[in-house]
């Protein structure tokens, strides 16, 4: 299976910029700022079964330690993000290769 870790990134940081923009139009009381905030949430699923999936193939840690990331992941969803995505997920996965 080939590997997704770039889009993985990707929709992270676009559901993280679509949660800021969506609660700047809310502080506005912009009338699209919950539709904007429904699909930062539809964003954020799909980057959450993106990093699911990186933490339940990757042989690199425990099963408890899969099993508690998956749970940290999947409760504190955009804080959880913070912390995997700028500290845990060099331990997790292997970062692909750069081509030129």
């Amino acid at each position: 299976m080939r590997n997704l870790y770039q889009q993985t990134t990707q929709a992270f940081y676009f559901s993280l910029v679509f949660y800021i923009g969506a609660l700047i139009l809310m502080l506005f009381k912009v009338s699209i700022a919950p539709i904007l905030f429904s699909f930062s949430l539809l964003i954020s699923m799909i980057w959450v079964l993106l990093v699911l999936r990186e933490i339940m193939v990757s042989s690199k840690i425990s099963s408890v330690e899969r099993l508690l990331l998956a749970i940290f992941i999947i409760l504190l969803n955009i804080l959880a993000g913070l912390v995997y995505f700028y500290g845990l997920r060099k331990r997790v996965v292997e970062t692909p290769k750069q081509t030129k």
